[in-house]
């Protein structure tokens, strides 16, 4: 999604900006709920293991779709369509590498982490998250924080270790291959009739 934008033409970094298409990942048995409400929910869900990093869904749910004074629950909070409060959210591996969703592009240093696709609006919402290179062994810390649902930062770990023997595991289909992007061109004119206003 983004390889173009920062992988700076390393090959390594271009690399691991996404899952790789050329692999099927190791499913790891952990779901874990991050925070928790009565009002609100998230959790991680169906961490996918690869050679080059780990994806994972972040599932929020929300019992009502405004909160008492009537702020937004989730929509805004997580897809930030404007300026103001966010749902934050970073890891940590044991070795003391970080990154978080404030990052640039969500790269911090050799890391790789930024959100994927997702769908949902006030009320329930599903975000991919890719996370790049594998973490160490020892504990991989994941912390939110967003106090607009009442969420104080809060962590969990998880086994470093377990998700790194995971993604070795993981399945190569065909070896690797760069993508080769066609060179973006830009669009052709529409065909407009010549006393058109748009002809002119």
């Amino acid at each position: 999604m983004w390889t173009h934008a920062f992988g700076d033409g390393d090959p390594d970094v271009e690399r691991r900006m996404n899952r790789p298409e050329n692999e099927l990942p190791t499913a790891l048995p952990v779901n874990r709920l991050l925070a928790r409400t009565p009002e609100v929910a998230v959790a991680l869900v169906g961490l996918q293991a690869y050679t080059t990093g780990v994806a994972f869904l972040l599932a929020a749910r929300a019992r009502g779709v405004a909160g008492p004074e009537g702020e937004s629950r989730l929509n805004d909070l997580f897809w930030g369509h404007r300026s103001g409060p966010r749902f934050l959210l970073g890891v940590e591996f044991a070795d003391g590498r970080r990154a978080s969703s404030l990052g640039l592009h969500g790269s911090a240093g050799d890391l790789v982490f930024h959100p994927g696709a997702g769908s949902g609006g006030e009320a329930s919402v599903d975000q991919e998250w890719w996370l790049s290179p594998l973490p160490p062994d020892g504990p991989l810390r994941v912390i939110a924080r967003c106090p607009e649902l009442g969420l104080a930062e809060t962590a969990v770990e998880l086994d470093g270790a377990a998700i790194r023997r995971a993604g070795e595991a993981a399945t190569e289909l065909w070896p690797y291959e760069p993508r080769q992007d066609p060179p973006l061109e830009p669009p052709l004119p529409p065909d407009v009739p010549s006393d058109s206003w748009f002809a002119r």
